[in-house]
């Protein structure tokens, strides 16, 4: 991979840089900015520049037109302490036009476009809306919630009300009801996701032959609990599974068999109630079937014998065979779930009206797909005729699609900036994978390795620890490159400050520290810490100490 050239990088064709933290990413995009202002000749609403939040398109617009500002005052003054304006003021044949180019795009700052995913694609969508078919009175909304939640009611009612009482009591146990349907619908956000396999709807045939043996039991029990107390205080049963005949701490008037037996009954009493379901099994059923006792007895003894116990073993192997029928029961439904919830949620939004913000990509998408498909992306490329895209490790494979198809052909400009390493939104849709489709499609690879917000020293013990590793992230194409330190350590009157410091934040005896004291303590700790830091005779390297070189990250 080479490394990334700003003032000489070619503004053609499909780039990806790969940009550590604090190597000057942002500052990478508005030189690029600024290149293809003056040496293509674009207008700022040609040039595409999207990020992944509000904020940080707010940020990158307030960066890039403070370079062109730079850039206009370097131009007529006829040099820069900026080393890569400085380089694009000395290199330029006609100054005065790149001052009317630059005049131009500070004029029309407004127009840039620079924006979110969803912003651009909400702006193709309001540009073409013929081509997309989409509806020009749409109403977009922000949140979603109150419409998946309808979805997962509905599924709930429909599939879960008429069922076999012993099913929805098994559902509950293992499910939250229709919150764990609503929850789920956060992994289809995709509509890339297939799901496989293809179920048929099984049946709970061992349910009949449950409820007969359970019938049985209940019947059983009643007559049986006094026997079966006596059985169970079987010395020769082994302590470790029923406890032993010794006095219990808690209540000496009692042996710990004893007060093992009372919760064992507690536990059977509930369960055999005429009005209890009877599924699943309560925890410790097992202990009351005769294959427990057989297998907890001591060596050479007998283990206690009773009608009781042959039917709880009964019952324990018709209630395995009932619940493996029910786990495939809940996996067609889960299953059924994703196909109504895909076919249900598109149908309720044409019938409302309404978007949602990941639906602008959606619609976009499939708009590509469509048979005006290549049309719409040569208009989309008329408009645009370069792209920047941040952050795009963070992209999922319907915005990768996006771009792939409006960017791809020959004579696009695309810049990919982002970090494999950096991946954290897979919450949201993000994919790693798509990154690497993006990197094995580029056609040209740079790296940006100088790291302007790091200590030396600490850039180099992060370098010995992940150059130390095998693919230290896990996949081998996500290389390690070593980071190359800009900045002088911090240092005070010629000591060197250490470059990192952790805080512990102590309490009165070692007790544990409430929250709000901790952050009240912390509060104090940074604050005093600053104050020492300017009032003290820092510097870093041969510039003095001041606020603009602190940053406080909560």
């Amino acid at each position: 991979m080479n490394k990334f050239d700003l003032q000489n990088v070619p503004l053609s064709g499909i780039n990806l840089i790969e940009a550590s933290a604090g190597t000057g990413k942002t500052y990478a995009i508005t030189g690029l900015f600024l290149r293809l202002i003056l040496e293509k000749e674009m207008l700022v609403d040609q040039i595409l520049a999207v990020t992944f939040t509000n904020a940080a398109t707010s940020e990158l617009k307030e960066k890039i037109r403070n370079i062109l500002l730079q850039a206009k005052e370097a131009f007529l003054k006829g040099s820069s302490k900026d080393s890569f304006i400085d380089y694009m003021v000395k290199r330029a044949e006609e100054p005065a036009y790149c001052i009317q180019l630059i005049e131009n795009a500070l004029v029309d700052f407004d127009k840039a476009s620079i924006f979110t995913i969803h912003g651009f694609c909400q702006r193709i969508l309001q540009e073409n809306a013929f081509e997309t078919g989409s509806l020009f009175d749409t109403e977009l909304l922000s949140d979603q919630l109150k419409l998946n939640r309808e979805v997962a009611d509905d599924f709930w009612r429909r599939n879960f009300y008429d069922c076999p009482i012993e099913f929805i009591g098994y559902s509950l146990k293992k499910l939250s009801g229709p919150e764990y349907f609503l929850k789920l619908l956060e992994k289809i956000k995709s509509p890339e996701i297939k799901i496989i396999p293809d179920l048929k709807k099984p049946s709970l045939k061992s349910l009949g032959v449950y409820r007969d043996c359970l019938k049985k039991l209940k019947d059983s029990w009643p007559i049986s609990k006094k026997e079966i107390e006596g059985l169970l205080k079987d010395p020769s049963l082994k302590g470790n599974v029923y406890k032993t005949l010794t006095p219990d701490e808690q209540n000496p008037d009692y042996t710990k068999r004893e007060r093992k037996i009372i919760l064992m009954f507690r536990d059977m009493d509930r369960f055999t109630d005429p009005e209890s379901i009877g599924f699943p099994l309560f925890k410790g059923f097992e202990n009351f079937t005769a294959s427990k006792l057989k297998d907890s007895v001591k060596k050479n003894h007998t283990p206690p014998d009773h009608k009781f116990f042959d039917i709880c073993d009964e019952l324990y192997e018709k209630a395995s065979a009932l619940e493996t029928e029910m786990e495939k029961h809940l996996v067609f439904l889960k299953v059924e779930f994703f196909r109504f919830a895909k076919s249900e949620l598109p149908k309720r939004k044409r019938d409302e009206n309404i978007q949602f913000f990941d639906d602008l990509l959606i619609t976009v998408k499939e708009a590509l797909e469509s048979k005006g498909g290549k049309e719409l992306e040569k208009a989309i490329r008329k408009r645009y005729k370069a792209a920047l895209v941040d952050e795009f490790q963070d992209t999922d494979p319907v915005q990768y699609e996006i771009f792939k198809r409006i960017f791809s052909p020959q004579g696009s400009i695309l810049f990919m900036i982002g970090d494999p390493k950096q991946a954290i939104y897979s919450f949201r849709g993000a994919d790693i994978f798509s990154y690497m489709r993006a990197a094995g499609n580029a056609e040209f690879k740079y790296t940006l390795t100088e790291n302007w917000r790091s200590e030396a020293r600490l850039i180099t013990a992060i370098n010995t620890i992940f150059s130390s590793i095998n693919e230290p992230f896990i996949f081998d194409w996500i290389a390690f490159e070593k980071a190359q330190p800009v900045e002088s350590d911090v240092t005070n009157k010629e000591k060197t400050s250490a470059p990192l410091i952790l805080w512990y934040v102590s309490s009165e005896n070692d007790k544990p520290i409430e929250k709000k004291e901790a952050e009240s303590k912390i509060a104090d700790a940074v604050a005093g810490e600053i104050s020492r830091l300017l009032s003290s005779d820092y510097s870093c390297g041969s510039d003095s100490f001041s606020e603009g070189d602190i940053a406080v990250l909560v």
